[in-house]
């Protein structure tokens, strides 16, 4: 065996050890969290439930509608059980069940502390249809009457729920290790060609794609170590706080995996785009604009679509890549906008469609305007990652328009605010 075929050996040993040992951590720890995790859903669970019950206490007492209808509807919402019980334990409306069919309730545990003006819970097998169920029971006034409003949820769905979250938490850790075979794979696909200029592109690519996933993974990491301590200190609360931070660090990695799949698709499909693509690219504008139109307003921001083009109008490009074009422009706009608005505008010049995007924000050094199309590379490093960005949403774009044979250009100047410009190609429809 040659040097060189040694070394590949021994760093295929190396990466399936690592995938092991790796593997193995994480179902020691998914398994030391799932019963304080499971305990602590049920919890949240149950109030859920008071608070649907408590909602359905004012509807019954503020609507005309019969008992019955009422519950029925709010059930309907979230696949619940709901059932009306007068304060001698009668059962007056069931949301499922014919409630002249049913038992007296009188001695149902969560129907005896509701009675008393406590939230009642319970969770046992239901002598009506034989299926285990987790109850939660408030007091309420129905004409004017004292009651007791009763939800319940499968142990079923709860048992799901909990289940969800172990392969979730299991899921997010093994989906680190995809990526970083994503990236290795991609790398070696992109090393192709002249040796000196492709190994430099590769080596700087694993290396910036290697800073990008090092924090959320390592995020992902550290809060799974906390959790399991929160968890054997039965630090519930606690628990609670990690699993919010450790769902920001999973949707921060599966923005940069998507971004990744993205880069990978058009830079491996290449630039020609396939014969008579198009798109109505007025709809998928207006979709775009729509989908950030809640983030704008947060920020205090005008977001405006002006279409200018005639309806139905289609470009030389498919949905899925006129789509990554708008949305990334459009959140670029909004995360370097402190104040004042974003447009999005639509012409049609000649034979050509023509996007731009304007806004209002910090603008962009002349330095750095001729880099921004790169990958990984931000004029701003702070900002970015504080609005969840990856650094790759202009190096998607500028591959999107490129592979449709279009332009993309910019002009900008600091503190003036950008203009991201692209220019397609017209596509007759018939």
């Amino acid at each position: 065996m040659t040097e060189t075929g040694r070394v590949h050996g021994w760093r295929r040993w190396m990466f399936g050890g690592y995938v092991l040992v790796a593997a193995v951590l994480v179902a020691v720890w998914g398994y030391s969290i799932l019963v304080p995790i499971g305990s602590l859903i049920e919890q949240r669970m149950k109030e859920g439930m008071a608070s649907v019950a408590n909602a359905a206490a004012v509807a019954l007492q503020t609507s005309d509608l019969p008992a019955s209808d009422v519950l029925g509807r709010i059930a309907a919402t979230d696949d619940l059980r709901l059932t009306l019980i007068a304060s001698d334990g009668t059962v007056l409306a069931e949301s499922i069940e014919d409630d002249a069919a049913m038992q007296n309730h009188a001695n149902r545990p969560e129907f005896m502390e509701a009675i008393l003006g406590e939230e009642g819970s319970d969770r046992r097998v239901s002598e009506t249809d034989g299926t285990e169920y987790l109850y939660v029971a408030v007091s309420c006034t129905y004409q004017d009457e004292l009651a007791v409003v009763r939800v319940s949820r499968t142990m079923e769905q709860v048992n799901a729920l909990k289940t969800n979250y172990l392969w979730t938490s299991l899921g997010l850790l093994a989906c680190a290790l995809i990526v970083a075979l994503a990236a290795a794979w991609f790398s070696f696909r992109r090393a192709r060609g002249p040796v000196r200029k492709l190994e430099s592109v590769r080596t700087d690519f694993v290396a910036n794609a290697s800073h990008e996933l090092k924090t959320p993974v390592a995020g992902i990491r550290l809060l799974a170590d906390s959790i399991g301590q929160a968890s054997a200190d039965r630090d519930f609360n606690m628990v609670e706080a990690l699993c919010s931070r450790l769902e920001s660090e999973s949707e921060r990695l599966q923005i940069l995996v998507g971004d990744l799949m993205d880069l990978s698709r058009l830079e491996d499909r290449g630039r020609a785009p396939a014969t008579g693509v198009s798109c109505d690219i007025g709809a998928v504008a207006a979709t775009s604009v729509e989908a950030h139109r809640a983030r704008a307003e947060e920020a205090g921001l005008r977001l405006t679509l002006h279409d200018g083009l005639p309806s139905g109008t289609h470009a030389a490009i498919s949905a899925t890549d006129a789509t990554l074009v708008c949305d990334n422009l459009i959140a670029n706009a909004l995360a370097y906008t402190e104040r004042g608005s974003v447009d999005v505008s639509l012409v049609a010049k000649d034979d050509d469609v023509i996007l731009s995007v304007h806004d209002t924000g910090i603008g962009i050094a002349y330095i750095d305007q001729e880099r921004v199309f790169e990958r990984f590379y931000r004029v701003d490093t702070a900002r970015s990652r504080e609005s969840g960005g990856t650094g790759l949403g202009l190096s998607l774009v500028r591959h999107a328009v490129e592979r449709a044979n279009g332009v993309v250009e910019l002009v900008s100047e600091p503190e003036h605010g950008s203009t991201f410009t692209v220019t397609l190609h017209k596509q007759r429809t018939g």
